[in-house]
């Protein structure tokens, strides 16, 4: 047909039209080309004032949404494109908190369905704001574990995942870290995937929580996290490697409160975690924060003195001799301490209390020293008894740390199963 045989009338609005039909074109195309990491995300200051939010920012948004970004240039080479993230989550006393993390995306074309997600939860480096590993994006200041767990990024990108690795409540952020409260770790580790598909429309809803020692913890207590608080997530399995539990029972025999109702193995279980006291001093402090007890009715004069080094030092340091490594639980408990608030605390943060409704798979070594094998030897017991789909791999002659690497030919083809569901 040609237009220009058209009324006037008509022509004009032919005309009208087209114009509206190019200008809705090419802001569509303008869209794509622009903004190809979704919604608009705000972009974050550089260095360390990255990690610091207003109250009025925090409370601008929801858990799992993102309240800045940026993109790493300088830092360890980890995937085909990093982003320091600050996310709004929830704390361990059940009120908004920012955490920091590191969202990690494969280059080329997602799958269809998207790119699958693992978060991932790392073990223990300190309590102290520089101890986050993501700070050693901004300050450069890798430590091995550190540079491991980038370095086992950077391989599983290059497979096809996305990775998501949050540094927890409080740490690398303002106030204290709630060491060892799995309800803070499991909302961490969950809300950065919500964040993280803010900050990218090519991620499958699918995803699965993987963690080490503080970590493995962290990946079970995801398991709380589901349904309702993550809508439009598809949990498809946890992986929790060399994972401390028992910890309930362990408070309980510290505080004579005997284990009432446990099993020998059980309370075998918790001689065995009580016996590397290091990382029982820090866990009282976080419970005794989160259960609002005064810390001078919990903790002796000379535990006290130790305080200091919650804020300053990471694990090697914090776990010397000089320090909580050089100090058993019950000298550093104050005399006649009442515990049953930390117990009670303690307990609810507990492996094993939880009843995930995914597979799990724990992975512990047989040579491990810091987190005894009995203890997931008790846990998957647990876990099986209360109807939890759960595969149990020891590996021979591998310690806390060789794990990783020892188990990590099995740990992937699990994860590709449960992804492939």
């Amino acid at each position: 047909m040609n237009p220009s045989a058209l009324p006037r009338p008509r022509r004009r609005v032919l005309v009208a039209v087209l114009l509206v039909i190019a200008l809705v074109v090419a802001v569509l195309v303008w869209r794509v080309h622009s903004a190809p990491t979704g919604p608009e995300v705000a972009t974050g200051p550089a260095g360390t004032a990255f990690y610091e939010a207003s109250a009025e920012q925090l409370a601008a948004g929801r858990h799992g949404t993102l309240i800045w970004s940026r993109h790493v240039v300088d830092g360890p080479t980890i995937g085909g494109s990093t982003h320091l993230v600050l996310y709004r989550s929830t704390s361990a006393k059940g009120e908004p908190v920012a955490v920091s993390g590191v969202v990690s995306l494969p280059s080329g074309t997602p799958p269809d369905g998207g790119w699958p997600v693992i978060s991932w939860g790392h073990g223990t480096t300190g309590m102290a704001d520089d101890c986050a590993p993501s700070r050693s994006l901004v300050d450069q200041q890798t430590g091995i574990y550190t540079a491991a767990m980038d370095q086992t990024t950077a391989d599983l990108v290059g497979e096809g995942y996305a990775v998501v690795r949050t540094d927890y409540e409080g740490l690398g952020t303002p106030g204290p870290h709630p060491y060892l409260m799995g309800q803070s770790a499991g909302a961490a580790l969950t809300d950065i995937v919500l964040a993280a598909h803010e900050l990218s429309p090519d991620l499958s809803p699918r995803w699965v929580a993987m963690g080490h020692s503080q970590g493995g913890q962290a990946a079970l207590f995801t398991s709380r996290f589901t349904d309702a608080y993550s809508p439009g997530l598809d949990l498809a399995g946890i992986v929790a490697l060399a994972p401390p539990s028992q910890l309930g029972a362990v408070i309980e025999m510290t505080d004579d409160a005997g284990t009432a109702g446990a099993t020998p193995q059980e309370e075998a279980a918790a001689a065995d975690a009580g016996s590397g006291s290091a990382f029982l001093g820090p866990l009282v402090v976080a419970a005794a924060r989160v259960s609002d007890v005064p810390l001078e009715q919990v903790v002796s004069p000379r535990g006290r003195a130790l305080l200091p080094d919650l804020e300053s030092r990471c694990i090697a340091e914090l776990f010397g001799q000089d320090s909580f490594g050089g100090m058993d639980l019950r000298t550093f408990l104050a005399e006649d301490a009442d515990l049953r608030k930390i117990r009670r605390t303690v307990g609810t943060n507990d492996a094993a209390e939880l009843h995930p409704h995914v597979p799990v798979l724990v992975v512990h070594g047989t040579r491990d020293s810091t987190v005894p094998m009995l203890l997931s030897d008790t846990l998957t017991r647990q876990l099986r008894e209360r109807g939890t789909d759960v595969e149990y791999v020891r590996v021979p002659g591998a310690d806390h740390i060789s794990v990783l690497e020892e188990s990590a030919p099995r740990v992937r083809a699990w994860v590709t199963g449960a992804l492939a569901g």
